[in-house]
């Protein structure tokens, strides 16, 4: 046989494997690349307009920046992933009407309208970002929080909150049991409150303006989620 002839047969040979051949399945791709594909979660970046909510003792590290930063670069880590990503705020305002003026008024409509945008798109997760702050400069590290209506609330909160030790590694806080914050207490899907850190204490005020900061604690609530949407088993003891 021809030189030729071996060549047409190989050819011949090699179109029937490539034919034959079986591709992935491409949602098992999907799976391996997006692991939240499909996933809708919230995200409410704390205070924001008139309501800034806590500030440093320099009054250069104001709450609602910070927790729009980190919010935005934790939406920015999800949507990578595939989730989709509902957020209260994206911009600096705060979701009361024009018309409410009373700093008391205004709060109360704010919060009640959060409530309200994240039901209405039926999230499957919410995270609320905020800072901590109490008139002591002692005080540091980040803690998360959640409320008893859901357990995966109470996973979650022990996922993020053992991914801040292992990330930031400032902080050996844990989860807390609460039912007095009235977000995490009246959305209709598990959710978590992380107090990322206290404003005011000096050394953390300062780590809570910085870029590498921010980016690493939202990192750290991702790795959380991550880990909780893996379907890792989590032991709950809660604190009081």
């Amino acid at each position: 046989m021809t030189r030729k002839g071996i060549g047409w047969i190989l050819a011949f040979a090699l179109l029937v494997v490539l034919f034959t051949y079986e591709a992935p399945d491409r949602s098992s791709w999907t799976a391996w690349s997006l692991p939240l594909a499909g996933t809708v979660i919230a995200i409410d970046a704390g205070h924001g307009g008139k309501d800034g909510g806590a500030t440093s003792a320099t009054g250069e590290v104001v709450e609602k920046d910070v927790t729009l930063a980190i919010s935005m670069y934790l939406r920015d880590f999800l949507q990578q992933s595939g989730a989709y990503v509902i957020m209260t705020r994206e911009e600096d305002k705060d979701l009361a009407s024009p018309e409410a003026d009373a700093n008391r008024k205004r709060k109360s409509e704010d919060i009640r309208n959060r409530v309200k945008l994240v039901n209405e798109n039926t999230p499957d997760f919410l995270i609320s970002i905020h800072v901590n702050s109490i008139p002591s400069p002692k005080w540091s590290g980040a803690q998360t929080f959640y409320s008893p209506g859901f357990k995966k609330s109470a996973e979650m909160s022990y996922l993020i909150q053992d991914e801040i030790k292992r990330v930031i590694g400032n902080t050996d806080r844990v989860p807390k049991l609460t039912n007095n914050v009235f977000l995490i207490r009246e959305v209709a899907c598990p959710a978590v409150l992380v107090e990322v850190g206290f404003v005011s204490n000096t050394q953390e005020a300062k780590q809570l303006q910085s870029v590498d900061y921010q980016k690493a604690m939202a990192n750290a609530i991702y790795q959380g989620i991550l880990r909780q949407y893996s379907g890792e088993k989590v032991s709950v003891t809660p604190e009081s």
